[in-house]
């Protein structure tokens, strides 16, 4: 089972290729934070984090899933050190020429709204508690990736004799949209010398659902069954746990930084060490 005994850390990535396009009269009130942290990627914490419920049912899932959210917080409560800002400046992204966001048609400059969010939170319960989870989202960003990345620590001991260490085991969980796929990064004894760790990657794909994402919410609420639409105590707990972030931004406390679009986005950082 995951938890804190084995898991290091978790990072939770959705960065897109897609700028703007065309939707300032939304995005520009909301930025990265609230359009993909607030309302997406903290149901996605939900989902890895819960216990396994009892049932499949909605009143068990969406139990599960407040269970967490009501348990999380900002790392620290610290929304200064653990959250970051930035926007695109001008770029290329796939062939495109992107302008810099500030200067996208209908886009308030003044506003200072950012198209990339990063934040740092902690889910305070007996399995999760001191493991950080990282939730990023990026617009305009060259290598979109849309992935659960869990890093398992590292063993307490290898026993003298082993050539090397090729770096902790990882499991990476794509939830890119109509398809994804699974690949666990382990270390093994390499061929040869059997003292001489390397490492393996196995993968596989997982096949996608006969509907669309959107298309399979839709058709349980009409069908009476409400297991993957959000239940109301839930979203209120995920402005709970980002509000301290937007009151630190709303003062200017957290510097609202740019990359280039079409760039690699804002350099990877893990709390306790380096990407």
């Amino acid at each position: 089972m995951l938890n804190a005994e084995h898991v290091e850390r978790v990072r939770i990535t959705f960065d897109e290729a897609l700028g703007l396009e065309g939707r300032a009269g939304y995005y520009d009130g909301a930025g990265a934070l609230v359009d993909m942290i607030q309302s997406h990627l903290l149901q996605v914490l939900a989902l890895v984090a819960m216990e396994a419920p009892s049932s499949l049912d909605a009143a068990d899932l969406r139990d599960a899933r407040a269970l967490v959210l009501r348990a999380t917080h900002i790392w620290d409560d610290d929304p200064i050190s653990f959250s970051r800002r930035a926007r695109y400046s001008a770029g290329t992204v796939e062939g495109r020429e992107v302008p810099a966001y500030a200067d996208e048609q209908g886009v308030d400059p003044s506003r200072a709204t950012e198209t990339f969010a990063e934040v740092v939170v902690a889910v305070d319960s007996w399995r999760w508690s001191g493991v950080p989870f990282h939730l990023r989202s990026g617009k305009a960003i060259a290598a979109p990736r849309t992935e659960v990345l869990i890093e398992f620590k590292d063993p307490p001991h290898l026993p003298a004799g082993f050539a090397r260490y090729a770096g902790s085991d990882r499991l990476c969980i794509d939830i890119s949209p109509g398809s994804g796929r699974l690949r666990l990064e382990i270390n093994v004894n390499g061929p040869g010398d059997p003292s001489d760790l390397e490492r393996v990657t196995l993968d596989a794909d997982v096949a996608a659902g006969a509907l669309h994402e959107y298309g399979e919410t839709l058709r349980r609420i009409l069908n009476g069954d409400p297991a993957y639409s959000i239940r109301g105590d839930t979203v209120v707990e995920c402005w709970k746990i980002i509000d301290p972030v937007r009151d630190a931004w709303g003062r200017d406390l957290v510097p609202l930084t740019e990359y280039p679009a079409g760039g690699a986005g804002p350099e990877e950082t893990w709390v306790g060490g380096a990407a």
